[in-house]
């Protein structure tokens, strides 16, 4: 009898750690399949933020190239310290106004991003500082037009962003 309920009691106790285990199992995998779901719902929520901040950038790059910025802003008879002040101020403004964007962003892409801006006013700091603040603003607009033309920052940015958006976009 002893033996009989030796086995018995070992049969119960391997029952329970079985049933133990497999409630284990059922309960990570649900576990899992909750994450899951969690996740792509995050990402369909994220997703058209996410791509939406590129966008916005693509504008913001686009807003800031010299060859779009000078027909916006330039006015004849400024001199060339306010047309270089107006510049300076509307890349600053679009930036300002798009900075949050970067939290959607890779750090390579708002990096390239802020690389674009900062190439944008050093062309227009240094092509300011051949002229005479006080001179006629046409003739300074016309050189840094020429002189980005010669350094494609904005296109090279907007293809980073457009190979970086694709990686999420599909």
């Amino acid at each position: 009898m002893n033996i009989l309920g030796i086995c018995i009691l070992a049969s119960v106790v391997i029952l329970v750690a079985g049933a133990a285990y497999v409630t284990k199992m059922v309960m990570e995998a649900k576990a899992k399949i909750a994450a899951l779901e969690n996740n792509q719902a995050n990402r369909a929520v994220t997703l058209p933020l996410r791509l939406q901040a590129y966008e916005r950038m693509a504008l913001f790059l686009e807003r800031i190239d010299p060859n779009q910025l000078v027909l916006r802003i330039h006015t004849s008879g400024l001199t060339v310290a306010q047309e270089q002040n107006l510049l300076l101020t509307a890349i600053r403004s679009e930036f300002e106004h798009n900075l949050s964007q970067q939290i959607y962003l890779s750090d390579q892409v708002w990096a390239k991003v802020c690389d674009a801006k900062g190439d944008i006013e050093a062309i227009i700091n240094t092509v300011a500082g051949d002229y005479d603040k006080n001179a006629d603003s046409r003739e300074f607009a016309e050189t840094v037009l020429t002189v980005s033309s010669q350094k494609p920052v904005v296109e090279l940015a907007i293809q980073i962003l457009k190979a970086d958006m694709q990686k999420w976009a599909y």
